[in-house]
């Protein structure tokens, strides 16, 4: 397992499991969301580094402190909203499953 200390690193990462660090965040960034059955929690998490992701846990979180998670790194991918764009690009974000977590 690695531990990931910086947004730039999940790129490598996607579907390994993977250690973070971060708290719960109290302002909500716009992000591409999905369903996981299994983990039917989802919460906005701030990296240290700056960076906001999602991560999907199987029962909530209600921490306020600084947490270390450790869950399956995975890229959640979306097309574009205007589908008269010339442009196709796909949009993605590094989000993650989340296996474990506790208070630092």
């Amino acid at each position: 397992m690695k531990t990931i200390s910086s947004y730039s690193d999940f790129a490598g990462n996607v579907g390994e499991k993977v250690k973070i660090v971060g708290k719960i965040s109290k302002v909500m960034w716009q992000h591409l969301a999905t369903f996981v059955d299994s983990h039917p929690y989802m919460n906005y998490f701030d990296l240290d580094d700056g960076y906001q992701i999602l991560i999907y846990t199987k029962d909530d979180i209600t921490s306020e402190e600084k947490i270390e998670i450790i869950g399956k790194l995975i890229k959640v991918e979306g097309a574009r909203k205007n589908p008269r764009s010339k442009i196709h690009d796909d949009y993605f974000e590094y989000q993650l499953l989340v296996d474990s977590w506790k208070c630092l």
